[in-house]
């Protein structure tokens, strides 16, 4: 690691999302961290350099695709940053250069059956390296792992835990998160997303189904309307994957876990959200193998390197209340709420500070290496930084 001259690289920074994590850092880093951007188009890459007031020996042109420029990049930093998705697409060279020179790695993905790929390909190699590769360090997944975190620590390692999420979100459509989740259904990646142990291997870890997992209509949990939360299917593995890890690191959560995740959509009286957000999902589930329906989605959705209005990020907002209890019948609920768009502004937010963290602390976080998660990779010091920054986190017993 001494020898690499950069202490960060964000690849994509001429991406939607990209430019503002480039932003972020720019606003963000220490004075004295050596952090530079790269993306596929010079020309592109050069406008937001100039924007950024970023001299050109920290600007690196690299196709993700291309193994030979990936490993020239990878190579001269510590950390290496990627919003480049679809993922499954755009990382896997990323993934294997970042294993193999034992250079860290983040990104934002929720392509969990890609991730389970690319650590039966590479898992070994960056054990081997010393490389961290923490997948899932946006909006998906970190509120739904660090919470499952903070509440474990409020029970003594029970039988059986079990934690329900509510989400309450305000934001726009990112185009990127919209080309991943139609390239899960044109891979068949959406299959997958059945089996809670998707990421577990051959973990000891159990895991019971939670209750009314599935659950359409007047939630009485919350006094509510309430359908499935869409990246429930996502986080609910990240989260099983940190009870594992942290089984082995003999800092067990619980004998058996259960986690879910719901969407919060509005008092009795205002069934219309619900109602809405209902029909969304099912014609997802329905159509969504079909290519007719992904060809439409394109035509109305916003493309790739698109987003919402600088005001819609700025004025949304992700809410959560996760009520956690044991076989005891012991209780707990955390809340937790930052503003600003959730697939953007505060995807950025989790990202860039989970690398920061990463590059000011390296070596007073966890000594595990290969591919971990947010909570296993961070665990407290990433809880404690992120309110320091914004975050509002609040546990009290039910």
């Amino acid at each position: 690691m001494a020898s690499k001259p950069f202490d960060i690289i964000l690849i994509g920074a001429t991406g939607f999302t990209g430019k503002r994590a480039a932003n972020y850092l720019k606003d963000n880093a220490p004075n004295d961290l050596n952090w530079g951007i790269a993306a596929r188009n010079s020309e592109k890459l050069s406008a937001v350099a100039d924007k950024l007031n970023l001299s050109v020996d920290r600007c690196f042109t690299v196709d993700t695709t291309d193994k030979k420029q990936v490993e020239a990049v990878v190579k001269r930093t510590k950390i290496v940053i990627t919003t480049v998705g679809p993922f499954s697409l755009y990382g896997e060279e990323v993934i294997a250069a970042c294993a193999r020179s034992g250079t860290h790695y983040l990104d934002i993905t929720g392509e969990v059956g890609f991730i389970k790929k690319m650590k039966d390909r590479y898992g070994d190699l960056a054990e081997q390296s010393g490389a961290k590769l923490i997948p899932f360090s946006g909006f998906d997944s970190i509120p739904a792992d660090l919470s499952t975190l903070l509440l474990s620590r409020e029970f003594d390692q029970p039988e059986k835990l079990n934690i329900k999420a509510y989400y309450s979100i305000s934001g726009g459509f990112n185009g990127g998160t919209i080309a991943t989740m139609l390239n899960k259904f044109e891979t068949g990646e959406y299959k997958e997303m059945n089996d809670p142990r998707l990421l577990l291997h051959q973990s000891d870890q159990l895991i019971h189904p939670p209750e009314n997992g599935h659950f359409f209509g007047y939630d009485k949990n919350i006094n509510r309307w309430s359908s499935p939360f869409i990246m429930g299917a996502i986080n609910s593995k990240v989260v099983y994957k940190s009870a594992s890890i942290m089984r082995k690191m003999r800092k067990s959560y619980a004998k058996s876990i259960s986690y879910s995740e719901h969407s919060s959509l509005g008092k009795w009286y205002n069934p219309l959200p619900f109602l809405f957000i209902s029909l969304m999902l099912f014609s997802l589930t329905i159509f969504g193998p079909y290519k007719w329906f992904r060809t439409f989605l394109k035509k109305i959705m916003p493309a790739p390197g698109e987003g919402p209005s600088e005001d819609q990020i700025q004025n949304g907002y992700f809410k959560m209340k996760a009520m956690a209890n044991d076989s005891q019948g012991n209780h707990h609920t955390l809340t937790m709420s930052y503003p600003g768009d959730p697939g953007n502004k505060s995807t950025v937010f989790f990202l860039c500070e989970s690398a920061l963290c990463l590059a000011e602390s390296e070596n007073n976080i966890t000594e595990a290496k290969g591919f971990l998660t947010p909570a296993t990779a961070f665990g407290m010091k990433l809880a404690v930084r992120l309110q320091q920054r914004g975050l509002q986190v609040m546990i009290d017993p039910e």
